[in-house]
């Protein structure tokens, strides 16, 4: 009875074993079996989980994401060819904290090895680089061994079996491919900083400093010179603030290529406010790398498809420049959201979903480039125009101004940027046509007036007599605001109940007249709508051009001002 007991005991152990890796004539082998124990605790011994028998099968590629465990690897390799034979085993990435080999024979540790920047040693020039170990395996032997890996970043990486001449190619092979890659990109980089430097444009600065960031990133992560050999585990690490880094700078490169601003304040302070966020990320992985980066991984799978969005609400708005700009982003977004999934363990880690970041970064900065120099080219055409302006202005003042005011107005039309509901134009045909007027204007020393209108308790007709109500409210104050207006007027509604009138050529006194005019209009205006009656009153604020000026923004800020006393001041009023 003791003997058929310990024969099957002897059997189920067999099935459970793990079946030894063979290795006959192979140079290299890339797919096969290993086991693995996570250890909770972190403290297992070599001795101690030699001794266990809970180990689970798994592939060679490994993705367990962020952990704080220690993951134990065991192989059992044995040599089935006819003559002793010398092989390593090898890992893939050299991000991974600290690995420790350990060959066993007769259950005693033979060697041992360590790499990983958490075996750095401080003061000295510690060399950045993938683990492996070499093996002989005598004829018909069989080696087991052990590896312990612990990580800050991901936990993904795999294990292949070389010969000395596969593992003097493998290191060749992805040294000149990511040398070539980056070499590329840091090209890029000193093209675009040169125009920056000539330039000062801040959108070249952006892209440069995003560029250094991702270079530095990548080639930290490739083990690549000058990354490649540290003075310490924490000079390591704190290039892991250029991650996201990356990001933030992305965002501001977003929002300046891109002129957010004009189409959007709203999505302009949200770009603004991600940046800060992460530029908080960066700075806090200075201290505490590990959940810096984990958060860092895990929302920026939320902000890159949002930054494709915006591009497309660019492109929308009629921003040619945006469609290089989601080309690139589409190309990255695809091939980082590969590397994301297999950083949290969500998809298997292979060459793609690891070096393809590498390529979208790539792809996506040559794009970024063609889009800043077709930025180039529309701002040399915009320069062009405004010279040729210029000259015709020299010949007839009044006429030629007259006429470039009805061919911008013209223009703005066609581009159908009009607010839907009043018909008027919106806040971004205004700045862009004002903006040249100011500076037209400043140089013939000639006056230029805004109104700035707000209808009373706007909210209050909503509550009382519905939003359509409301509409139609908005439509009849943008019908009355149209009427009389000289061809040179510029009419706009720049927000909710918020409206502009750009007046070239007007005085203060005589743009007060106008507000004070349309305010007595409005004041006895009734709308039917619904067998009701609607009656409302607005408040205007006035303020015309200084010699300080350069801007409309600076302009419609005074008027603000002006339209916030008139608010508080009992409403129905015209300020200056």
């Amino acid at each position: 009875m003791n003997r058929l007991i310990l024969t099957l005991i002897l059997f189920c152990s067999t099935l459970l074993a793990q079946s030894p890796i063979l290795i006959n004539t192979q140079t290299e082998i890339d797919d096969f079996n290993i086991l693995v124990y996570e250890d909770k605790s972190t403290k297992l011994t070599i001795n101690e989980i030699s001794k266990r028998d809970d180990f689970k099968t798994v592939n060679n590629h490994i993705s367990n994401g962020f952990t704080n465990s220690v993951y134990w690897y065991k192989f059992i390799i044995k040599n089935q060819s006819s003559k002793n034979i010398e092989r390593y085993i090898k890992t893939s990435e050299n991000i991974l904290d600290k690995i420790d080999f350990y060959l066993l024979s007769e259950n005693k540790v033979v060697k041992h090895k360590k790499y990983g920047p958490g075996y750095f040693i401080d003061g000295e020039k510690n060399k950045l680089e993938r683990a492996y170990l070499k093996l002989n395996l005598k004829k018909d032997e069989t080696l087991t061994i052990y590896t312990k890996i612990s990580s800050y970043y991901p936990m993904f990486n795999s294990f292949h079996i070389y010969d000395k001449t596969q593992l003097e190619n493998f290191e060749y092979n992805y040294t000149t491919i990511y040398s070539f890659l980056i070499g590329s990109l840091l090209s890029l980089t000193l093209y675009n900083l040169m125009i920056f430097f000539y330039t000062k444009d801040t959108t070249y600065l952006y892209y440069v400093l995003y560029s250094v960031c991702l270079i530095s990133w990548q080639t930290s992560m490739s083990g690549i010179y000058p990354f490649n050999t540290f003075s310490n585990t924490q000079a390591y690490y704190l290039i892991g603030a250029c991650i996201p880094l990356v990001v933030a700078f992305l965002t501001l490169f977003t929002n300046s290529l891109l002129d957010i601003k004009l189409f959007s304040r709203k999505y302009y302070l949200t770009l603004n406010t991600i940046s800060i966020f992460y530029f908080i990320l960066a700075i806090w992985s200075l201290f505490n790398f590990k959940p810096a980066i984990t958060i860092m991984n895990a929302t920026a799978s939320l902000v890159l498809p949002f930054l494709l969005y915006i591009g497309y609400k660019s492109y929308k708005a009629g921003n040619k420049i945006a469609i290089f700009y989601l080309f690139a982003q589409g190309f990255f977004l695809s091939l980082a959201t590969l590397f994301s999934l297999s950083s949290f363990g969500l998809l298997d880690y292979n060459y793609l979903s690891r070096h393809g970041i590498i390529i979208g970064s790539f792809l996506e900065m040559i794009l970024f480039s063609l889009a800043l120099a077709y930025r180039i080219k529309l701002l040399e055409e915009e320069k062009l125009l405004i010279i040729q302006k210029a000259k015709n202005n020299l010949e007839v003042k009044v006429q030629e101004r007259t006429k470039e005011l009805e061919e911008s107005k013209k223009k703005l039309e066609i581009l159908a940027n009009k607010d839907y509901l009043s018909d008027l134009y919106n806040r971004r045909p205004l700045f862009e046509i004002s903006n040249k007027l100011i500076n037209l204007a400043k140089r013939d020393n000639s006056d230029i007036s805004v109104l700035l209108f707000d209808i009373d308790k706007f909210k209050v007709i909503n509550d009382t007599f519905g939003h359509k109500a409301g509409d139609e409210v908005i439509r009849y104050f943008a019908k009355l605001l149209k009427e009389d207006r000289r061809t040179s007027d510029i009419v706009a509604r720049i927000g909710g109940e918020e409206f502009v009138i750009f007046q070239p050529s007007t005085k203060k006194e005589d743009a007060y007249n106008v507000a004070q005019d349309i305010r007595k209009k409005v004041e006895n205006l009734e709308i039917k709508t619904n067998n009701k009656t609607i009656k409302f009153t607005v408040s205007c604020g006035v303020a015309s051009l200084t010699k300080e000026d350069k801007k409309l923004d600076e302009l419609i800020a005074r008027a603000d001002k002006k339209l916030y006393e008139a608010k508080n001041t009992g409403r129905n009023k015209v300020i200056t």
